[in-house]
């Protein structure tokens, strides 16, 4: 063959793979449907033969099965009424974690007629989750010696659902020193704060007691409690420092297990036991708390489980 004729080959090959690459990604979203997570296996998602036009008789002899795109298959064509139904119970949380749209695709391919068309399930919240605290008994130590208007991080509460059925408000109630507000943090999520409203006298109460309370959105609204122990300390005053309000680290996904990826570091102006520090993590989910492990006593930050930046 002439070398007019190979590049003109290949001019035709690469055409025809441009058509279908467009025809395959044209096929992608004809087909959309939406349902509720926690579906008993086998509950109707989408009437695909009339969607598409496939005739009933002919779905068997034309060969037409489902492929899901990922590992697990969630759903299977009822070949006596061309139904797309559930093939197991959808857990969304489980499924796309904090995601706020949560959309699984499969294919139906006509074997017999070479042709593949694209699905796309969106598997929308239902608020199955209540919020919760990591702990729900919590202390904090406080000096007598300080002031109206302090504050004081509290634990997060973590609600895997989405939206309104998501965590919406903190309350605080169980005593008078106390009150609540509640910042923005850089992502937008909701941080709880005790605020000291009332001096503290050790001689008077050496301990106080209030309870958090986190509510959702749902309809009825569900919720999660931690009770507070607050410790008043003698004449402690001064409160540990970082050295800088927020820490971010970068590191590669392929970072050895073990590695230090940040050591934080505080300082305190108080001698003796007042000016001992330990580190602690308040706020962490879980799966970071799976991946990461903080040194108490010298605030590293180390790491304990393999990173996948695809995960």
């Amino acid at each position: 063959m002439s070398a007019a004729g190979r590049r003109r080959g290949r001019r035709e090959r690469a055409l025809l793979w441009c058509v279908l690459v467009a025809a395959w990604e044209a096929a992608w979203g004809q087909l959309r449907y939406a349902v509720p997570e926690e579906l008993p296996k086998g509950s109707f998602v989408g009437d695909v033969a009339k969607d598409l036009g496939l005739q009933l008789p002919a779905l068997r002899d034309r060969g037409v099965r489902i492929l899901d795109k990922g590992r697990t298959q969630y759903f299977a064509l009822h070949g006596k009424t061309g139904h797309l139904v559930t093939a197991e119970r959808i857990d969304r949380e489980q499924l796309c974690e904090s995601m706020q749209r949560c959309v699984l695709r499969c294919e139906v391919i006509v074997e017999g007629e070479m042709e593949v068309y694209g699905i796309e399930v969106e598997i929308t919240d239902i608020n199955d989750n209540a919020p919760s605290f990591k702990e729900i008994e919590l202390e904090e130590r406080i000096s007598e010696l300080t002031a109206p208007g302090s504050r004081f991080p509290l634990a997060e509460a973590h609600d895997p659902d989405v939206g309104s059925n998501s965590l919406q408000r903190y309350e605080l109630s169980g005593d008078e020193h106390f009150a609540l507000a509640v910042q923005a943090g850089p992502g937008g999520e909701e941080r709880p704060e005790l605020v000291l409203a009332k001096a503290l006298d050790r001689e008077e109460a050496a301990f106080h007691e209030v309870v958090l309370r986190a509510s959702d959105g749902g309809e009825p609204a569900r919720t999660g409690t931690a009770r507070i122990r607050v410790a008043v300390l003698d004449a402690n005053d001064n409160a540990p420092v970082f050295g800088q309000a927020e820490y971010t680290v970068r590191v590669a996904e392929d970072v050895p297990v073990g590695s230090v990826l940040v050591t934080l570091t505080a300082t305190d102006a108080d001698d003796g036991m007042n000016g001992y520090m330990t580190y602690s993590s308040q706020s962490i989910s879980v799966k970071a708390s799976q991946m990461f492990e903080l040194d108490s006593e010298t605030g590293a930050i180390t790491l304990v489980r393999s990173l996948d930046f695809e995960e």
